[in-house]
């Protein structure tokens, strides 16, 4: 941000206010991230950088460091998505089961770590709920620039 005038999302979490202004205050969006542990030391600097605290009860934190074959993340190695699918929807599921029927169910997840956006289709198709992630992030901000045919003022971009 110091070297650009362009936006710049460091994290998906840039999306999470925009995600909690859609829910209720009773309802809970689980936080997706490769190792829930690793989350907690950045704390602040998501408060600061993100405007939400991630330790503010309606987030339910999910650290993914036990998924089968997801702990080639930690390790630095290439990640077999096909053989981790099934292993991150059971995960999604479970959280999702764990908490319906509460005073508190998720309505939403958000994936952090930018080794998700592959399960997220799975994971939607699964859940039936809202799954956002960097791709979503980066989406919202490009159709924030982009022409829209159906009306106003037509190519105007074209300019540029």
């Amino acid at each position: 941000r110091s070297v650009t005038s362009k936006p710049v999302f460091m994290s998906s979490l840039c999306q999470l206010p925009a995600v909690v202004c859609a829910y209720a205050a009773d309802e809970q969006i689980a936080l997706f991230t490769a190792n829930g542990e690793s989350l907690k030391p950045m704390r602040e600097l998501i408060k600061k950088e993100c405007g939400v605290d991630p330790d503010d009860t309606r987030f339910v934190i999910v650290g993914c460091e036990d998924v089968p074959g997801f702990e080639a993340v930690a390790n630095g190695d290439r990640v077999d998505v096909d053989s981790v699918v099934p292993h991150l929807v059971r995960l999604a599921e479970d959280t999702v089961a764990k908490h319906a029927g509460t005073a508190k169910p998720i309505r939403a997840i958000l994936f952090e770590c930018t080794e998700l956006p592959p399960y997220s289709d799975a994971v939607r198709a699964a859940t039936r709920l809202p799954v956002f992630d960097s791709i979503t992030c980066c989406n919202s901000m490009l159709a924030s620039l982009m022409d829209n045919p159906r009306f106003g003022v037509n190519n105007w971009h074209l300019s540029w």
